[in-house]
């Protein structure tokens, strides 16, 4: 009887499991759009693992990025590695946002921004 009743309690509770409403992958990019897209209304989503490795692997091999890093080298700048780039897909407006971390003498991080592989510009980090 004790075997039956934790059977029918585990069925209880994987049928919970997937007898929900809402998308919670969704509500999940949805909650982190205002934090990341800075407030522009926008539905952003991060690009990780191995999409996300490929795309800042094209970015800092592209002669953009290699322009960027001189001109940035030349200004006091050093880049921070590549394991601090950051990819972010947004959803709204369908493009991908890299943002290259750079960083000067003072400890101060500047952002080097890509959009779709192109060259924006360099903001302080602590702007949004």
């Amino acid at each position: 009887m004790k075997k039956l009743l934790t059977v029918l309690c585990g069925i209880l509770v994987a049928l919970s499991l997937f007898v929900t409403t809402g998308n919670t992958a969704k509500a999940a990019v949805t909650n982190q759009s205002d934090e990341m897209s800075g407030g522009c209304g926008c539905v952003v989503e991060p690009i990780l693992g191995a999409e996300g490795n490929k795309i800042v692997a094209d970015i800092i091999s592209s002669e953009a990025f290699k322009i960027v890093k001189k001109d940035l080298k030349k200004d006091g700048l050093k880049w921070t590695g590549a394991n601090t780039v950051e990819v972010i897909h947004n959803i709204s407006y369908n493009f991908v946002m890299v943002g290259v971390p750079f960083e000067n003498k003072q400890g101060e991080v500047f952002i080097a921004a890509f959009f779709d592989g192109i060259f924006m510009g360099v903001l302080p980090a602590d702007e949004h």
